[in-house]
């Protein structure tokens, strides 16, 4: 609930439009109090064949004979005066006389009120017992009317502060998500992200729309109706609250069970989405393997297990407007019948409990009733708004689970400035292992239960086989299940299993240099070269830039620096020009086509491309071949004219031609700035001035390409198997 409050209050900036929501949420319960006291007229005084002036003149004459009648026994309670009376009589008459104070006092303000609404009601009312009901119809008409553009404004403005709070919600998400260290993306997946983003964040919105909507107007429609029985008989209607208690604890009792289930549910549709993600993305291996039967088993468990947590929602959800509507019942039922009898024998009390000063007459207790009545079908609505503001509690816990996470990568508070790199890239016994655990895990509450669940479980059927069986108990079941503090660690719910890649690495670049990482797959050349941008930050040692940590540098400066041509080069689905304008936004068209020239790639972007520099490449650049891909994204990093070049992969997934290009590219390129290329393509590695060969996340030469073959034998055998499948080419 509390990260709900957090998101109700981004909308409390708003003033002027919650001002609006609240007058227009008051007008219409006034409205709808309004429409219901008509049945008192039209009770009391229309259908009983009076006009507002002759009821009047009626009750005035009554209640000036309800006050002498009040008044003489009064009077004659204090002069009557009985010598032999005794202390319980004497008790009894001094509690009539101060029961009859309160009667005469209340009977002179309605007396006083009538003589006060009488000359008003003779100058504008009609005479005629039927046009006051005409009277009475246009006046419900004109609140009814009044009450729907109430409506509108209240339903539009409400909107529109949840809207804008999502705007500013998602406009925090996104940031963050930009600020997560790239691990996180391959760890936690895309599809999770996308789920809170868009299906979580719908809720959310959905319950702020309901909170300053239905949550709002509701309650306060329900309050002018108990604001109006109150005044009828405020102890009639305490005495028809006896279920709100039992009420209170099944409504908390709901919401705790709604909130669990519903955030279980958007777990198990993120885990949906996943599985659709995984698979569409894999779609031409699943189908060259003739895995579709595999792959639907597999959505068809996720699917249903979703489908039990929908169900088990639903039951909670269709629990809610049934207990509600009992209660309400229940409810109208007592008054009912307290009002019946109040009314058939004429009495003021219940159970020895005053309910009024007089005897209510049929209209006020129809109007209690209607009422009631008009209370309880905003309480109905209520039941709906209830489940939805608990899915909407337990989605802000998940939108909020990835605003509130920290990035791994932090940029220091004081960071240094660098202008430009000029002297050596070092790293420092660096070492890295890669976390199993996505960093967002299911809540700690849920995993001590799940696991006590688990050990309690594992112990009992241990227990049952050793029975039968007579058998020694294992060891790991042989104790008694462990107590609340043996699962109360931070770390629970934390998969602390990890995949070291990468121990005690040193190394120094100089500026100019260009440097070939080498190595099987898996040795960690890819890592190493992904803290130098700090996509990653090394759990031991560092990396320095010019005798700096990067930990102390700004990730704007240090990144300013980099130009990337990944193995995946990722284009977007804009224009070639503006991928190619994406390395330097302030180029102007002449240098963006000037790098496309230098990449090898104008040519067929002006030949093979339907509207050359303006072609749409689509989704990730689908709509180019790989080597395209990856000459458009050499341009973008040649148009950065970046003072260190990395090139992870590029040319291992192209084909010989796009390679070919790309490699008479990077021979003008790469001689004016640091480049480190990880690669194990031949023609790649004549490029670099040193060889560093890695083995099992360590570095197990470095030197030139001639002296590698030489004194490293495993090098020799990379060398041997690449030339082999060189020649194959």
């Amino acid at each position: 609930m509390n990260n709900f409050w957090r998101a109700i209050k981004l909308t409390l900036k708003y003033k002027l439009n919650i001002f609006w929501v609240l007058l227009s949420s008051i007008c219409l319960a006034l409205c709808w109090g309004g429409n219901i006291a008509t049945v008192y007229p039209l009770v009391q005084v229309s259908f009983q064949g009076d006009s507002v002036r002759s009821w009047l003149e009626k009750e005035i004459s009554s209640q000036n004979q309800r006050l002498d009648e009040l008044q003489s026994e009064r009077y004659d309670l204090i002069s009557i005066a009985d010598s032999n009376e005794d202390e319980s009589d004497l008790e009894q008459k001094r509690l009539r006389l101060s029961v009859l104070s309160v009667q005469i006092r209340n009977t002179e303000k309605l007396l006083a009120r009538y003589r006060f609404l009488q000359p008003y009601a003779n100058r504008f009312t009609p005479n005629d017992p039927f046009l006051t009901v005409v009277i009475l119809m246009v006046f419900v008409v004109v609140m009814t009317l009044i009450k729907s553009v109430c409506t509108f404004v209240q339903s539009f403005l409400s909107a529109r502060l949840a809207q804008l709070a999502s705007l500013e919600l998602r406009a925090q998400f996104f940031q963050k998500m930009l600020g997560y260290e790239t691990t996180y993306f391959s760890q936690q997946g895309i599809s999770d992200a996308t789920t809170r983003f868009t299906s979580d964040m719908g809720v959310l919105t959905n319950g702020l729309t309901l909170v300053y909507g239905k949550a709002l107007r509701e309650p306060l429609k329900m309050i002018v109706c108990l604001i109006g029985a109150a005044i009828i008989s405020w102890r009639l209607l305490l005495f028809t609250f006896l279920f709100v208690p039992l009420a209170a604890a099944l409504i908390r009792w709901l919401a705790k069970s709604l909130k669990r289930v519903a955030r279980r549910v958007m777990m198990e549709m993120a885990q949906l989405y996943g599985r659709l993600d995984e698979t569409f993305h894999a779609i031409k291996v699943v189908k060259s393997f003739n895995r579709e039967d595999y792959e639907f088993e597999k959505f068809r468990r996720s699917n249903e297990t979703y489908y039990r947590r929908g169900m088990k929602m639903a039951k909670y959800d269709s629990l809610t407007s049934p207990i509600t509507e009992c209660l309400g019942i229940g409810m109208l039922a007592v008054a009912i019948v307290a009002g019946a009898n109040l009314i058939i024998y004429q009495k003021t009390s219940l159970f020895g409990i005053q309910t009024s000063s007089s005897p209510l007459d049929l209209g006020s207790l129809i109007l209690f009733y209607g009422f009631l009545i008009g209370a309880s079908d905003p309480a109905r609505r209520l039941t709906d708004i209830f489940t939805n503001i608990q899915n909407a509690c337990a989605a802000s816990d998940r939108v909020y689970e990835v605003i509130d996470r920290e990035s791994k990568i932090v940029e220091s508070k004081s960071p240094k400035r660098l202008e430009r790199f000029t002297h050596a890239i070092t790293f420092e016994n660096v070492s890295y292992e890669y976390p199993i655990d996505s960093g967002l895990s299911v809540p700690a509450v849920e995993v001590k239960k799940t696991r006590v669940e688990k050990i309690i479980k594992n112990w009992i059927i241990a227990r049952w086989n050793s029975f039968v069986k007579k058998s020694p108990l294992p060891s790991d079941v042989a104790a008694p299940p462990p107590s609340s503090e043996s699962v109360s660690s931070p770390d629970v719910g934390l998969n602390k299993e990890s995949r070291r890649v990468l121990r005690n690495v040193s190394l120094e670049i100089a500026y100019g240099e260009t440097i070939a990482i080498v190595g099987r797959s898996g040795c960690g050349k890819s890592t190493l070269l992904s803290m130098i941008p700090r996509f990653i930050d090394p759990l031991a040692g560092r990396v320095l830039l010019d005798g700096v940590p990067l930990t102390e540098l700004s990730l704007s400066d240090l990144r300013d620096q980099i130009g990337l041509v990944a193995q995946d080069s990722v284009l977007f689905n804009e224009s070639v020009f503006d991928n190619i304008l994406y390395g330097r936004p302030d180029a102007t068209r002449e240098e963006v086509i000037a790098a496309a020239q230098d990449a090898y790639a104008d040519a067929f972007i002006r030949e093979e491309l339907s509207d050359g520099y303006d072609t749409i490449v689509g989704p990730g650049g689908g709509a180019l071949s790989g080597g395209q891909r990856q000459r458009v994204a050499l341009a973008r990093a040649i148009l950065k004219n970046p003072r260190i070049f990395l090139l992870d992969e590029a040319t291992s997934q192209i084909d010989l031609q796009s390679e070919r290009f790309i490699h008479q590219a990077l021979k003008k390129f790469v001689g004016s700035r640091t480049t480190i290329l990880v690669t194990h393509r031949l023609s790649a590695i004549e490029l670099a001035d040193r060889i560093v060969v890695m083995q099992d996340g360590e570095i197990q030469f470095i030197g030139t390409h001639e002296d590698a073959l030489k004194q490293s034998a495993f090098y020799a055998n990379l060398w041997a198997t690449e030339s082999f499948d060189e020649a194959a080419r």
